[in-house]
């Protein structure tokens, strides 16, 4: 009788949302910005965006143009300020973009599991380059990156991130686990799994 329960358990953590609505290219998401991730799970910006002024108390029109801090007054009490670097993410003109990397990007691909392309920034330290500052180099590269709609964690888009992702889904995990290791770290094989995950379960918000 344990064993029941057991399954009835992982059924409910595994379940699709009840009640949602699909996904698709153009949906009418709330504009605003997400303090958190799960704020844009339930598509409900923490500020939603005709409630932002900029420092002058101008509204902001644009969130892809501002940096630093933007204002918010609540129903009751004082003026709030938001802070651009401490947020999950916003969206505007229904496209989604997180903070990652060195700045906000849009999420190229969204699904279940979401793909994106940021910019990072690293350092390499050599104490024999002289004439450069802090002995190294800084050079910025893209990178590609998974973003599990489940759990909000970023996953590296290779075959080790790809195969955490699929996890949800034991029949697509399982054969992509049968493919061959170079076949699997192969840029067609990534996105392939990447669409076949998405149509098998689809992204859904309230």
């Amino acid at each position: 009788m344990r064993a029941w329960w057991i399954l009835f358990a992982l059924l409910g953590i595994t379940a699709r949302p009840q009640g949602g609505t699909d996904y698709f290219a153009g949906m009418d998401l709330q504009e605003g910005i997400y303090a958190d991730f799960q704020a844009f799970r339930d598509n409900k910006p923490t500020v939603p965006l005709e409630r932002l002024r900029e420092g002058q108390g101008l509204p902001v029109i644009d969130l892809r143009r501002v940096s630093g801090k933007l204002y918010w007054q609540p129903d009751t009490g004082v003026r709030q300020t938001v802070d651009l670097r401490h947020i999950w993410g916003f969206c505007q003109n229904d496209v989604v973009y997180i903070a990652a990397g060195n700045g906000f990007y849009r999420i190229g691909l969204m699904g279940s599991l979401s793909h994106l392309v940021v910019e990072q920034t690293y350092r390499d330290w050599d104490p024999y380059m002289y004439g450069y500052p802090m002995g190294g180099v800084s050079r910025t590269v893209l990178v590609h990156q998974l973003l599990d709609m489940r759990t909000g964690r970023y996953l590296p888009f290779n075959a080790a991130g790809m195969d955490e992702g699929l996890q949800h889904d034991p029949v697509l995990s399982e054969e992509f686990r049968a493919l061959p290791k170079k076949q699997r770290n192969s840029t067609e094989a990534l996105f392939r799994f990447l669409r076949m995950y998405n149509d098998r379960n689809p992204l859904t918000f309230p």
